[in-house]
């Protein structure tokens, strides 16, 4: 039996303090707003309409990189009954950018993501280093032209990189071993949804790389505890106990935002079930304070 309490469950009463106990809305995309690549999820645009008419703020911390910020603003725009902006898009690419100019970085990167991912960065002024080597490996002649024939770099950057390779994380490896070199990296999930399932997500990849150089890197997407800061410092004024955080992964969602002192939600229209839920212990870091069939069901309590 699980021990969060089921939003279907709250009525009269007991929904309206639910409802007044909160002044924010962080909340995940794919898997809680749309279906990953895919429709809006049914009732979700609904939802989010209903909270803003209750004069919620509404932010998106999104880890999905493959869409920009502008593809989920013009995603939101379709709905006609939404309005979201720009400044509500928390998204790994523009987090990094925030980062690197917080810093006055001015350096050449080598970075390991999506093309929108890196025309993002590109975009904001940064100089990205091109591979290096041929695209293939055939022998060891090409692997050291993959790993050191490239242009030294000043920082690392991994997200999600659908052509990932072994040289690729060899040559972040060398280059991260000078000290001066900054390790960033975006979306840090182990596993991200795909098909009926789920994948080996950029985390996995990271955790090779900082394994291998002893180094941790800075995180600006979730899970991580820069992102955490970057969501403070956007809302200082109000304090975490009074932000929903709704999301469909118990890890990079729920154990972010407990993590955060947040309210959590967890839906189930990702990739976690309800069984998933009530196995955890009550003293468990990613156990949600409330779980939904899906966002939906914020209006309808029936």
């Amino acid at each position: 039996m699980s021990l969060s309490k089921n939003l279907k469950e709250l009525h009269g009463a007991d929904r309206q303090r639910f409802l007044d106990s909160f002044d924010l809305v962080f909340c995940d995309c794919d898997g809680v707003v749309w279906y990953p690549l895919r429709d809006f999820i049914p009732g979700s645009a609904r939802a989010l309409a209903h909270l803003q008419s209750l004069g919620k703020r509404l932010t998106f911390v999104t880890n999905n990189s493959i869409s920009s910020p502008e593809d989920h603003i013009e995603k939101f725009a379709r709905q006609g009954n939404l309005k979201i902006e720009e400044h509500q898009i928390v998204h790994p690419a523009q987090t990094i950018c925030d980062h690197l100019k917080s810093v006055e970085f001015q350096g050449l990167i080598y970075c390991l993501a999506t093309a929108p991912f890196k025309q993002l960065l590109q975009a904001a002024g940064f100089q990205l280093a091109q591979e290096s080597g041929p695209v293939v490996i055939k022998s060891l002649r090409d692997l050291h032209e993959a790993i050191f024939d490239g242009e030294p770099v000043q920082a690392v950057v991994i997200d999600v990189d659908f052509n990932m390779s072994a040289a690729k994380l060899m040559r972040a490896h060398v280059q991260l071993q000078n000290p001066q070199c900054l390790f960033l990296a975006g979306a840090s999930d182990v596993l991200i949804p795909f098909g009926q399932g789920e994948i080996i997500g950029p985390g996995a990849f990271i955790n090779v790389v900082t394994e291998s150089v002893g180094r941790q890197p800075v995180v600006l997407g979730k899970p991580g505890d820069a992102l955490r800061q970057v969501l403070l410092q956007r809302h200082p004024d109000i304090p975490p106990q009074r932000v929903l955080f709704v999301g469909d992964s118990l890890a990079s969602d729920i154990g972010f935002a407990r993590a955060s002192g947040y309210q959590t939600l967890l839906v189930l229209t990702g990739g976690t079930k309800a069984t998933d839920v009530s196995r955890l212990p009550a003293n468990h870091p990613q156990l949600p304070d409330y779980v939904a069939d899906s966002l939906g069901d914020l209006v309808d309590s029936d």
